[in-house]
């Protein structure tokens, strides 16, 4: 049995990933001080497999994005997990706040 420790909740902000020069524009749809889900705008094929990616969030009451590092966990269709193996405290900070917000609006999943 696996255990969730914190919070996640379900959102929408813009996320783009990096790996080297490629650039990939899609959607933050659910996010934890551990992780995010993405929707990739296309089915996630072998390929968008990658070992380590760079994500930028940009959260709505941000000005400036977040940057993260992080590896992919699974994929189903369109929807991709990702775990961040580095981020800075500061924006897991603002991370944070943007799930505190969320448990305001009620999104908040468990």
């Amino acid at each position: 049995m696996e255990r969730r420790v914190g919070l996640r909740a379900r959102t929408d902000f813009g996320v783009i990933a990096r790996d080297g020069s490629l650039e990939n524009h899609c959607r933050g749809v659910e996010v934890s001080p551990t992780g995010i889900v993405i929707d990739r705008g296309r089915p996630v094929g072998a390929w968008d497999e990658r070992v380590v990616l760079r994500l930028e969030l940009r959260l709505p009451e941000r000005l400036r994005p977040l940057r993260a590092l992080a590896r992919p966990i699974w994929s189903f269709g369109r929807l991709q997990a990702f775990k961040f193996v580095s981020i800075s405290d500061t924006d897991r900070l603002n991370l944070a706040e943007h799930l505190d917000l969320a448990n305001l609006r009620g999104a908040l999943l468990s």
